[in-house]
């Protein structure tokens, strides 16, 4: 089987739609424990595991759907969409990913390197990680938005809406509650994602491919 470029597109929209119904999930089942989602008593709470794991599952799948759904929409969002979609690449790298690690991974085996601060661990330059990485992955999704809503790229309004409103909504300071919180943090980029992932999928179906090497050499033979 050849893999064409309309496979990596489906593959690709399939991976950012799956990436928003994760990561939903799992900020939804997010502990909280006593106003902080990120001290050490809710970091390490029974129920933490499966939301850390689904969050972490979602951080992959986006980081393997963002590069095919990226150069499938290039041509139609132009700089600012790339920039914005790479920023977004970049900043779950630096900010989700790392600390899921932690809560995942580390934190149950370490809890005394966890502050009551919402710090996630006790470390001057992880601190420093979170906060240029959570500045950049904003960034993106706000840029991603923009860029979606622009005329001629081809996407929903509501898509780019989503996106907008995702990274606009993480910066309001609402207190901390079970499944609220993550509503809040998961739930616009849920939306953005799915629906970028489903249209990517639409779009691999109803292309024309050009015929691969193999099947032009078969049909000279015909």
């Amino acid at each position: 089987m050849t893999v064409t470029h309309r496979h990596l597109l489906a593959l690709g929209g399939a991976a950012l739609a799956l990436s928003g119904i994760t990561g939903l999930v799992g900020g939804m089942l997010h502990p909280v424990v006593d106003g902080q989602s990120h001290s050490a008593a809710s970091i390490t709470a029974p129920g933490g595991p499966p939301a850390y794991l689904l969050l972490y599952g979602g951080a992959i799948l986006l980081m393997l759907g963002l590069p095919a759904v990226t150069a499938w929409l290039a041509p139609r969002v132009g700089v600012l969409g790339v920039v914005g979609l790479t920023l977004y690449f970049v900043g779950n790298a630096l900010s989700a990913q790392s600390h899921l690690v932690v809560e995942g991974f580390v934190a149950r085996e370490i809890p005394q390197a966890v502050p009551d601060d919402g710090s996630i661990i006790d470390s001057g330059s992880f601190a420093l990680l979170q906060t240029v990485g959570g500045l950049v992955f904003v960034a993106g999704v706000l840029l991603t938005g923009v860029a979606l809503l622009r005329r001629g790229s081809g996407v929903p309004w509501w898509i780019g809406a989503a996106f907008v409103l995702s990274a606009l909504g993480v910066l309001v300071p609402l207190p901390e509650a079970p499944v609220l919180t993550g509503l809040q943090v998961e739930l616009f980029e849920a939306v953005g994602t799915v629906g970028l992932g489903v249209l990517a999928i639409r779009a691999a179906r109803s292309s024309v491919a050009a015929p691969t090497p193999s099947e032009r050499a078969a049909l000279s033979r015909t």
